[in-house]
């Protein structure tokens, strides 16, 4: 009896082993972790070259890492357990007051920061339109009171203003300004790097102000649903509380007054795609995510609008409607081709800059502003 209690341990740990390995033959492998909102590594292709130069064994790793059978579950765990350990730093996401989750934002490559900033002054210098330009901080900045003093954390303001001073022929819309007056409202979501319709409102008043347009009024919330928990909750394996709530404000009948030409065709359709407010990325609810280009007609008399964005402007988008007779929105990520020749075909009255300071500060594809 004794001699079985001594092997009891060491037999439980071979059945766990021996349990996990057969799991991770036997489950198929997934293209896409929906909790951690990204593509899986899919099995490497052997060759003697890839083996040899080191690289099989790298993308092997990573591999097994990504199709580790239940790796939902054991990252939720070691999260959880660093947090018992007491630790408000996990993967480069900060844990802070109230649920916030918020992703660190380390200073930016200079070099990298200074070519794109060349790009927006290029851009709005060789425009024969008017270019307004403007950078959104993030909850790491206006939120800062918040969080706890760890992690690489940079001044956005700081950032902000040297983005502006490097482009001058740009007009330059205050999106830092109008969020800071407003900094103890819910303007970010507490588990996702995204601003909130109310925040993509603040934002939106500061960016047509700033046109020379009057603001329409602060639209009631028609719509709500919880469960939200973003991009800062599956890089840390966190999941406080009940999440964000993602609120709708612009009524869904204004929404769907729009024709929306996306993937190659035309559409009467809706800004919202209500049926993502039933998966984890609920923040895909607005324009269905990111596409290379969308345009977007209204009943609106107004000028013609070419939006070139991050993620951030598509929250603001059912905003700008009311203002522009067609929103032209492209997301450089994707879109490849000549702006320049984009707004001499489609006969575009004026351009604006949207970016997130973070999305700016790295970003590789802002080069194609200038093509």
């Amino acid at each position: 009896m004794k001699t079985a209690k001594r092997f009891l341990p060491a037999l439980v740990l071979l059945l766990f082993v021996v349990t996990v390995f057969a799991a991770n033959l036997i489950v198929p492998d997934r293209d896409f972790s929906e909790k951690e909102n990204r593509k899986l590594a899919v099995s490497p292709e052997f060759t003697f070259k890839a083996l040899f130069s080191g690289d099989f064994t790298a993308d092997f790793e990573t591999y097994i890492t990504d199709q580790f059978f239940a790796r939902d579950f054991w990252v939720g765990l070691k999260a959880k357990c660093e947090r018992l350990l007491g630790k408000n730093h996990i993967n480069g996401v900060l844990i802070g007051k109230d649920r916030l989750l918020v992703s660190e934002f380390p200073a930016p490559d200079p070099a990298r920061f200074a070519a794109n900033a060349e790009c927006v002054e290029q851009f709005a210098a060789n425009a024969e339109i008017p270019v307004y330009f403007t950078l959104v901080p993030g909850a790491v900045e206006l939120w800062a009171d918040r969080l706890p003093n760890t992690g690489r954390t940079a001044s956005q303001a700081e950032i902000i203003a040297e983005a502006y001073a490097a482009t001058p022929s740009a007009i330059h819309a205050d999106t830092y300004a109008a969020l800071s007056l407003h900094a103890d409202e819910e303007i970010y979501y507490v588990t996702d790097h995204h601003w909130t319709t109310l925040g993509a409102y603040y934002g939106y008043d500061a960016l047509v102000s700033a046109m020379g347009y009057t603001p329409q009024a602060l639209p009631g919330v028609w719509s709500e649903t919880e469960g939200f928990f973003g991009t800062a909750a599956s890089a840390c394996g966190l999941e406080p509380g009940r999440g964000d709530t993602v609120s709708l404000r612009v009524p869904e009948s204004a929404a769907q007054s729009v024709s929306v030409f996306s993937e190659g065709q035309w559409t009467p359709g809706s800004l919202y795609k209500l049926e993502n407010l039933g998966v984890r990325d609920k923040y895909t609810v607005f324009l269905g995510g990111n596409d290379p280009l969308t345009v977007i007609k209204t009943k609106s008399t107004g000028p013609k609008l070419l939006l070139l964005k991050d993620s951030y402007a598509n929250s603001e988008i059912p905003y700008l409607c009311g203002h522009f007779s067609e929103i032209h929105v492209v997301d450089l990520r994707y879109y490849k081709n000549s702006i320049s020749a984009y707004i001499a075909e489609n006969a575009i009255d004026v351009a604006v800059v949207s970016y997130s300071v973070a999305n700016f500060s790295e970003d590789t594809n802002i080069y194609f502003l200038t093509r």
